[in-house]
């Protein structure tokens, strides 16, 4: 029993000297030496939670979480009702990164002092740094927002208002090309370069500078208010549009400058690097308006030569290839696996194209399980390494000239890359096939047919479809983009008898004039011309549709004197309408949208068609015709902002009533 009460002595003796040198090195900054003096002594002291608390700021000082909590832990259930106790536990959770247990810690603080304000305040820190308990969250159900989408609430007048800088916006210089010089902005030929400058002084002048030398200089447009400028009294907009041709130049690289001047010969200038590259012709561009010749000696102006060209005239069924393709080249020049995940879309190349020849280009180390797969006719293998120190498939000069000659004797009509990577796109080009098939990639920006389809995980953006399905995707995207069926659907309910409201007989032939269109600019101007024509040289009714209201002593004379000519200038129940594009046996109208309900129906359909985007993608399907102007600035896109035209719509404002009475006649 002595022996017993004096070992107790002993342990408490030596427990009270421990928490005195722990006290000494916690004062003098030694927080793990204190850490480790403060648990030996607890552990002789087991009753005291105060030993343990120290215990457990020392650990926390020293880093050593775990240590930490488990001494806090230790000493709040020795002292369940101690509120300081709670508080500092809380600290050492929120200093720990662990808001949910620091905030359960502040909370049983609170409970144990209701009306401590630092307990309180440590709460509200945690709700605006943006934490909340996991009782006050709502865990979605679906993809579905159950909020407002605040991207499509109208945004008040005020939060568009903009303070517009001085400066020069280009609209058009050129385009990325592969070239000899690598893929780069390139000019070739007559092109457009247009854009406007932001300035606060009139501007009177436009310059082009080609390696410093002055070679053009003409007038802008404007200036026009900016729209969202906050000041009335801000700058104003000065538009270009310049037609030049570049044929002339050398090609390779130049220094390109477009200077704009005020009054006071103060410029405002856009500077860059571009390629003049070699011009390309008219012939071997056939469906692009954008691809402009002017005559080499003549002397008018680039501008005069070329609004003083016909009108394109074209037919509206099309299709990407005349005739199938007749050889097709498949890249799959990778790895074994990607060549097993590609069958199921090789299959289905060879069921879209049962009559071409399909040659493989492949892997060496892949060409013996392709030629067990019996895709294609014949099998091409080559050596296209993955190099480890460039991170990508290479493949040298010389065997670039050799793999070029081999394609080169097949005369392909197509070449396809199954391969999603873009390290193996730029063997594409070796083939010389016109049309270029792939994934999407800025490696190569000349594929003629290309896509981007990805699936998304939510979380980590990957793909959750097999690659399979991936290129198979990409196959039958080849295969729609080259369909060339006609889609017309006519309606059964709709009778000819309708058309009595407009002084039509049933079995009258007449041609619909459709003067609309959604934006303004993109009307053809002389409808009226048009008709004035059409009845001096036909016998057919003509009925003319237009948007706004006509004052009718307005019209021609020879309109108001002929019995033939119909106006409509109301908006007509929507079976009216849909009977008049119907039935009429010629339909002439704007790129709009009752232009594609006439050739729904199946009437053979004129489209004047303005160069902002190409006819070939918005012109109708079915048949008629569509008429366009070659102009340098096809594919403007010009919208919101109509004055950054520059040419006054010349792409459409230029074709001549004579042109469109033409392709009506050809169609009566």
């Amino acid at each position: 029993m002595l022996l017993r009460r004096k070992h107790a002595r002993d342990a408490g003796e030596i427990g009270r000297d421990m928490t005195l040198r722990a006290d000494a090195a916690r004062d003098a900054g030694q927080w793990q030496t204190a850490a480790l003096l403060y648990s030996e002594a607890a552990r002789l002291l087991p009753n005291s939670a105060n030993l343990r608390i120290q215990a457990g700021h020392m650990f926390k000082e020293s880093g050593i979480h775990e240590e930490a909590e488990a001494h806090y832990k230790a000493a709040a259930a020795m002292a369940p009702h101690d509120a300081d106790l709670a508080l500092q536990i809380g600290h050492f959770y929120k200093s720990s990164g662990r808001p949910a247990l620091a905030a359960e810690a502040y909370g049983r603080a609170l409970t144990l002092k209701p009306k401590w304000d630092e307990a309180r305040n440590e709460l509200a820190a945690l709700g605006a740094s943006g934490w909340r308990a996991v009782r006050e969250r709502h865990a979605p159900t679906s993809l579905a927002s159950d909020v407002p989408l605040l991207e499509l609430v109208p945004r008040p007048h005020e939060d568009l208002l903009v303070d517009h800088q001085e400066g020069v916006e280009m609209r058009r210089l050129g385009r990325r090309e592969r070239t000899r010089w690598g893929i780069e902005t390139t000019l070739r030929g007559v092109e457009a370069i247009r854009g406007f400058c932001i300035s606060l002084r009139p501007v009177t002048e436009v310059q082009l500078y080609l390696n410093g030398q002055l070679i053009h200089r003409g007038m802008v447009k404007g200036g026009y208010l900016l729209k969202h400028e906050r000041s009335d009294l801000g700058p104003r907009k000065y538009v270009f549009n310049i037609w030049y041709d570049f044929s002339s130049y050398v090609p390779g690289w130049h220094d390109i400058e477009v200077r704009l001047m005020d009054g006071r010969s103060r410029p405002l200038s856009h500077h860059t690097r571009i390629v003049i590259d070699e011009p390309l012709s008219e012939r071997a561009h056939a469906a692009s308006d954008g691809v402009v010749e002017v005559a080499v000696g003549d002397d008018r102006t680039i501008e005069q030569q070329i609004r003083s060209r016909r009108s394109m005239v074209r037919e509206g069924r099309r299709a990407m290839f005349a005739t199938p393709p007749q050889t097709i080249l498949v890249q799959r020049a990778d790895q074994l696996g990607d060549v097993v995940v590609s069958v199921p879309a090789m299959r289905r190349l060879r069921a879209l194209f049962p009559e071409a020849r399909i040659v493989g280009l492949v892997s060496s180390a892949n060409r013996d399980l392709v030629e067990t797969l019996e895709l294609f006719d014949e099998c091409l293998p080559i050596d296209f390494p993955d190099d480890l120190w460039e991170r990508r498939r290479v493949m040298g000069i010389e065997a670039q000239r050799t793999l070029q000659r081999q394609l080169a004797a097949y005369n392909f009509d197509m070449a396809i890359d199954f391969s999603e990577n873009a390290s193996s796109r730029p063997l594409l080009l070796l083939s010389a096939a016109p049309v270029l098939v792939g994934f999407r990639s800025d490696r190569v920006p000349s594929l003629t047919i290309e896509i981007e389809g990805n699936t998304h995980d939510r979380w980590d953006g990957h793909e959750i479809v097999p690659h399979t399905n991936k290129l198979l995707g990409l196959v039958e995207w080849l295969g729609a983009m080259a369909r060339s069926e006609t889609n017309i659907v006519r309606r059964k309910n709709l009778s000819r008898e309708r058309l009595a409201a407009f002084n039509l007989l049933e079995t009258e032939r007449f041609v619909v004039l459709h003067d609309g269109a959604r934006l303004k600019f993109s009307r053809w101007p002389h409808y009226l011309r048009l008709a004035e024509q059409i009845l001096a040289k036909t016998d057919v009714r003509v009925v003319m549709l237009t948007d706004d209201p006509v004052d009718q002593s307005s019209l021609p004379e020879s309109l108001l004197a002929s019995g033939r000519f119909e106006l409509i200038d109301r908006r007509l129940p929507f079976d009216d309408f849909d009977a008049l594009l119907s039935f009429a046996s010629v339909f002439v109208g704007n790129d709009s949208g009752p232009k594609h309900i006439a050739s729904l129906r199946g009437t053979q359909v004129v489209s004047i068609h303005m160069a902002r985007n190409n006819w070939n993608e918005w012109g109708q399907e079915n048949g008629g015709l569509i008429v366009s102007r070659r102009v340098p600035c096809t594919g403007c896109l010009v919208w919101h902002d109509p004055e950054e035209c520059g040419k006054d719509f010349a792409c459409i404002t230029d074709i001549a009533p004579e042109e469109v009475a033409r392709a009506v006649y050809r169609l009566l």
